[in-house]
């Protein structure tokens, strides 16, 4: 059964939400309320509760994950069969993060270094594990998380089991691209199967794509079985020798061929850290010999191989004597009966596939390169499967074009299944201008912000909007932004164009409204108070817009005076907007600024510098308004910087404002400066 979401198991486990789903089980994330954390819960699936044989090796894969406490592997905090309900879950720790798999698609390939930081750690988790003797059997970078904070576990014991009790079936277990050949033949494994699996999960972290492909699962296991073991080498040149050797002696066919414990290879990648070169490494090249020339067991003796072969060369004499014997025998039967022939007819014909009587059933865990294809293109890429695709949710990606499948649900599927997969919405990321050439805002400029703030809203990205008059910049677009792209740390500021501080725009209706909010409304909209004048009007109440000059709807150039005249007598004093009648104050206002600021602390051989803006900040009507004084310029740490600004123009009727000096990369005030306003006249 699928449980819902705040439904609570035990009186402990709230459920929050459904992370995916296995071929047995459902993992959902949910939060333990007496322990106060986050946990991950792995619920056995309905149909197999009644299943003892299911609910035993489900209990044997908790007891297993139990008894692995390692930083490198998922811990197991609990194990509830709860007969009432009929449930069975385990409740494991919850990792943050992305699998391996979705790290190494993200990156394309792991650098040499890298690959091996990553491979020392999940080293050391198999260790453990196989120490206890307990074989994971389903190693690739599926089962690998790599959390946010960099550390690298193994997830999902649900195919391990005790070396010791393990059984030899002709069920292949696990993913096929990362499956060893034993298993392939006869379910058998031991740690060594472990390490083949791990040695395919390095080759594709230094290549990027998995050494065996095929178009159907058969074929990947035939690859696995028969094919030569390929190279990273082949694929990156400039991968180090001794790394190369090492992914080639994990790959042997033979299993004798291989590294015979995990703690053997962990011993060969700390060397390729000092030793890329692997000169060094005379043992592993003697064994990548015998690799190449098909190998033998170890152990044999040139003698033993002689007796071997004098033995079964006899014994193949002994049976083409006996068989023409018969043969014989037979034929002298039949002309007897009077040549009574007999037709004889195969009744079948081995096929490799037959004679090696293998069940594949690694599509439970992995579905074979449906990722990166459309709906349609996936669908018939699996229809021998008969699989069915429908689309879920859309998700950003930048490693992945609009309308293709970036992940879908693990799970069990069978022929005819429908199958929900989460498609790309196009990229995550938004480009503003190109990093390396900051200059060029050409493309910038022509992005209007409506646009581009629909698609912050949909990536769910924060900014900051502000806005200012450009002369070459049309309104609504966007003059600057604080960054390259919408990628990496950092406030997001958007400056906006208001259009030109002169452009023709359309005056507002005034008439009928009282004369502060006239005055606020000619204002919001780009205008200057001009004239007021007064006119008895007894069907007015007074101090009412009856007329405005220009009038509605004319055009006029933005920064122009409207005249307003307003019901009553002029007799009280009034200032713009107070609703009073003193006519206001023509000409522009001004101020004026000298100060001096030393720009971070400097000193001897201290050559750093710092981009710096100066702007004017005043607040007018409620909003701020930002005007830029001087434009982003470069200084050295430690100079003095002459604030000098001698006749600073700020917004007509406002008396006040601030310079702000402003860290231009960090968007960080450094100064602040109050300055008065006057206006020209000095009135």
């Amino acid at each position: 059964m699928i449980l819902k979401e705040g439904e609570i198991l035990s009186g402990r486990y709230r459920i929050l939400s459904l992370v995916g789903q296995g071929g047995m089980s459902y993992v959902y994330r949910a939060e333990d309320r007496k322990m106060g954390r986050l946990v991950a819960l792995k619920l056995l699936k309905e149909e197999y509760c009644e299943d003892r044989e299911f609910i035993r090796k489900f209990q044997r894969e908790a007891q297993a994950a139990a008894s692995l406490n390692h930083p490198n592997i998922v811990s197991a905090y609990d194990v509830v069969d709860d007969e009432e309900h009929r449930i069975h879950y385990i409740v494991m720790e919850l990792v943050e993060g992305i699998t391996l798999k979705q790290y190494i698609k993200k990156k394309g390939r792991l650098s040499d270094r890298e690959t091996i930081r990553i491979a020392l750690q999940l080293i050391d988790g198999m260790e453990q594990a196989h120490r206890l003797g307990i074989v994971h059997r389903d190693i690739k970078p599926q089962n690998m998380m790599v959390s946010s904070a960099g550390t690298v576990k193994i997830a999902d014991f649900g195919i391990a089991r005790a070396a010791s009790q393990q059984t030899v079936n002709a069920t292949v277990m696990g993913s096929v691209h990362y499956i060893s050949p034993e298993q392939a033949r006869s379910g058998a494994a031991d740690e060594r199967s472990d390490i083949y699996s791990f040695g395919c999960t390095l080759y594709e972290m230094l290549t990027g794509r998995v050494p065996y492909d095929g178009e159907t699962s058969v074929a990947v296991v035939f690859s696995h079985m028969e094919d030569p073991i390929p190279r990273v080498s082949s694929i990156v040149p400039d991968v180090s020798p001794a790394l190369d050797r090492a992914v080639f002696t994990c790959m042997q066919k033979k299993p004798s061929l291989r590294y015979q414990h995990i703690s053997e290879l962990g011993e060969d990648l700390r060397a390729a850290l000092s030793d890329p070169e692997g000169k060094r490494a005379e043992i592993d090249a003697e064994r990548e010999e015998k690799g190449r020339r098909g190998g033998v067991e170890r152990g044999f003796s040139e003698l033993s191989r002689g007796i071997a072969f004098a033995v079964m060369l006899l014994i193949a004499v002994l049976f083409l004597f006996i068989g023409s014997r018969i043969f014989r025998f037979i034929k002298a039967g039949r002309e007897l009966r009077g040549g009574e022939t007999t037709t004889s007819q195969e009744s079948s014909t081995k096929s490799p596939e037959s004679s090696l009587n293998i069940t594949i059933s690694a599509l439970e865990t992995r579905l074979p390169d449906i990722i990166g294809k459309t709906i349609p293109e996936a669908t018939e890429y699996m229809r021998e499967y008969q699989l069915k695709f429908r689309e879920g949710e859309k998700e950003y990606s930048d490693s992945y074009r609009e309308g293709v499948i970036i992940s879908y649900p693990d799970g069990s599927y069978r022929a005819g299944d429908s199958i929900t997969v989460i498609v790309s919405a196009g990229p995550e990321t938004i480009y503003f201008y190109d990093a390396q050439h900051p200059e060029d805002l050409t493309k910038l400029h022509k992005m209007r912000f409506s646009e581009v703030k629909k698609e912050l809203d949909a990536r769910k990205i924060p900014f900051t909007k502000k806005e200012e008059f450009s002369e070459t910049v049309a309104e609504g677009c966007l003059i600057s932004s604080s960054k390259a792209s919408t990628a990496g740390s950092g406030e997001l500021i958007l400056t906006v164009s208001r259009g030109s501080e002169r452009a023709p725009i359309s005056v507002p209706d005034l008439v009928g409204s009282r004369e502060e909010d006239a005055v606020r409304n000619l204002k919001s909209a780009g205008f200057q108070l001009g004239e007021i004048s007064y006119e008895e009007d007894p069907d007015t109440p007074t101090g009412v817009v009856i007329e405005q000059n220009p009038e509605a709807g004319d055009i006029l150039e933005r920064g122009g005076k409207i005249d307003l005249k307003l019901s009553g007598a002029e007799s009280a004093e009034s200032t713009e907007g107070t609703g009073g009648s003193q006519k206001a104050q023509s000409g522009h206002w001004y101020g004026s600024l000298n100060q001096t600021l030393r720009i971070g602390s400097g000193g001897p051989g201290v050559s750093d510098t710092m981009m710096v803006t100066v702007y004017l900040r005043q607040d007018i009507n409620g909003e701020s308004r930002y005007t830029t004084l001087q434009s982003a310029r470069s200084y050295t740490l430690g100079t003095e910087l002459q604030l000098v600004f001698s006749k600073i123009r700020g917004a007509d009727g406002v008396s006040s404002g601030i310079v702000e000096v402003v860290d231009a990369e960090k968007d960080s005030v450094l100064a602040q400066y109050n300055v008065s306003f006057r206006p020209e006249s000095g009135t």
